[in-house]
């Protein structure tokens, strides 16, 4: 897994790098209804950017998937529910069983008392 890490992070590295050193002048970024003026380097500007859509589209990933991860914590708790009435189910059969099979075994008991 690491080297696989390794093959895919190294190239894109490189890329980042080379497109930093190759947009290295400044640029003005006017931010319009606030009329501020900033001055950075190219690739600054929009390695932030990137930056910034990146987390606004995992924010956004993961808001909807919220649904999805409340259906499936609902399954799981029912889940749970259904496996603690089973657990019930077979200790309730159990202990019915072993009192029929003390019900017999003592039938059997007094009519061999009494065919005796």
């Amino acid at each position: 897994m690491k080297r696989f890490s390794w093959v895919l992070t190294a190239p894109i590295t490189l890329a980042i790098l080379v497109f930093a050193v190759s947009n290295r002048e400044d640029v003005t970024l006017e931010i319009w209804p606030f009329g501020i003026q900033l001055q950075y380097p190219l690739y600054l500007i929009i390695l932030i950017s990137l930056g910034v859509g990146l987390l606004i589209g995992v924010l956004l990933a993961w808001l909807s998937a919220s649904t999805s991860r409340k259906k499936a914590r609902q399954a799981e708790w029912r889940a749970l529910d259904l496996q603690r009435d089973l657990s019930r189910a077979q200790e309730k059969n159990q202990k019915l069983e072993s009192a029929a099979t003390e019900k017999t075994s003592t039938a059997a008991k007094s009519q061999g008392l009494l065919s005796s």
